[in-house]
């Protein structure tokens, strides 16, 4: 009997020996290259070979110690463009910076401005950092074959640069896309949990929740409501996703003025948090959420997966 491998390898590479200086990161047999530094390691950064080529780039970090920003950029020459952000008093805000390149250098002008384009909206749809780019554009000058090459490479980034410390996407399946579609009509991920996962609802008063365990992520799923209204007990982290979501038009009004719809599946990290993101208060989700098909509490459907594993005495 085969057994269906999901594991990915990574190859990390401390180019002078410490965690703190310029960093390579390769999944596997994959052709991308990501290069990452901290900010005052960036003229080693743009001195180097990866530097010259066409590739995208992610400038991340904070000015006030709590809201995260990016800037996502593309360029023919990255070296040139790196050299500018330095100086540019507007890119202050940023800490880090993750280059992305292809081993085999073929990626193009038009593929950058894809994935540029892709890179912007995903960061903007996970709710998780700030994007302070001026546009956003819309890209779609590719071939279809090409398209659908870029969205496999768009898989391997955003499956990459979370290891290496940019955590600014929501977990997802990737599909194909063919177009952009408004909020309104944007359906959920067609999540797939894998064995041992599980999918779950919610009912806090009038609002409604179903969430997913999955990949090590505890996902509420599109169509679920949340209270518009907020209580002392809810949490500044969740307060701040909570408005970044609805400036990014992910959350959305409903016939009921108290109740606002989630438009895209989004990741909270624990079953509480997500929870107490539809509450608008502190709430304990290993009681809140049961599992679809049984009505089981959280907390009971994960006593069922560790008993197997307890320790057991005679």
């Amino acid at each position: 009997m085969s057994n269906k491998v999901n594991g990915r390898s990574l190859k990390l590479f401390l180019v002078d020996g410490t965690p703190s200086g310029v960093i390579t990161a390769e999944l596997g047999v994959s052709s991308l290259r990501a290069v990452v530094a901290n900010r005052v390691s960036l003229p080693e950064l743009v001195a180097r070979d990866e530097a010259s080529r066409t590739g995208v780039y992610i400038l991340m970090g904070s000015d006030d110690g709590e809201t995260t920003k990016v800037y996502v950029g593309e360029g023919d020459s990255v070296r040139t463009r790196l050299s500018s952000h330095d100086s540019d008093p507007a890119k202050s805000f940023f800490e880090r910076v993750v280059l992305i390149v292809s081993k085999d250098e073929n990626l193009t002008k038009a593929h950058g401005r894809y994935l540029e384009s892709r890179l912007i909206h995903q960061i903007k749809n996970s709710g998780q950092a700030e994007v302070v780019n001026a546009t956003a554009p819309i890209f779609s000058g590719l071939p279809e074959a090409e398209m659908a090459d870029m969205e496999r490479v768009l898989n391997e980034v955003t499956i990459l640069l979370p290891i290496i410390g940019f955590d600014i996407f929501k977990a997802e399946k990737q599909t194909s896309r063919n177009s952009d579609p408004a909020p309104e009509t944007r359906k959920s991920t067609d999540y797939r949990p894998v064995e041992g996962s599980g999918h779950f609802v919610a009912h806090i008063r009038d609002a409604r929740g179903e969430a997913v365990e999955d990949g090590g992520q505890f996902i509420l799923l599109s169509g679920s409501t949340v209270y518009v209204t907020e209580k002392s007990s809810f949490t500044d982290p969740l307060r701040k996703r909570k408005a970044r979501l609805r400036q990014n038009g992910l959350l959305v009004d409903t016939p009921d003025a108290e109740l606002w719809q989630l438009v895209e599946d989004t990741d909270f990290g624990s079953p509480s948090a997500a929870s107490a993101f539809i509450a608008g208060r502190s709430d304990n989700g290993r009681t809140t959420w049961r599992t679809k098909d049984s009505g089981i509490t959280y907390a009971e459907w994960r006593e069922e997966r560790l008993k197997p594993y307890e320790t057991r005495t005679s």
